[in-house]
């Protein structure tokens, strides 16, 4: 498990902050300043996202140890997202962002799309290597 967290962390970290950058800040313009900044941030947030967003996919998988199918999928889904809208309330930025007509915050939006990849990029390992040391 800790092998699948490894590499879920080092995919959904830049893999995230990509889309972030892209599609809340326009810089898919210029993605070689796309690709640089992801990268940089990515070094830059790894302490928060190893102190806070780590920890959050092992309480998910605690959470859904007793869980299959749908089931397991869908709490583990509840609790990577809970977690990602929590973020915005323990460390709040002053930037908001509209969201269908209502004022996000922005740590709270970039948590949840960061906690969105975690939980998509764990469920492809997880369904790809069921029996292997990756899903244990």
């Amino acid at each position: 498990m800790v092998k699948r967290k490894v590499i879920t962390t080092i995919l959904a970290t830049p893999i995230s902050l990509m889309f972030i950058f892209a599609f809340f800040f326009g810089e898919w313009n210029r993605p070689f300043d796309l690709i640089t900044m992801s990268g940089a941030f990515s070094l830059f947030l790894a302490p928060f996202i190893l102190l806070y967003g780590v920890p959050v996919t092992f309480l998910s998988d605690y959470v859904c140890k007793q869980l299959t199918g749908i089931a397991r999928t869908l709490t583990a889904f509840i609790v990577h997202l809970f977690f990602g809208v929590l973020f915005g309330f323990i460390a709040p930025m002053d930037e908001q962002f509209s969201l269908f007509g209502t004022e996000v915050n922005a740590a709270s939006l970039s948590a949840s799309i960061t906690a969105l990849f975690f939980w998509i990029i764990d469920e492809l390992i997880r369904r790809k290597n069921p029996k292997s040391t990756y899903s244990s």
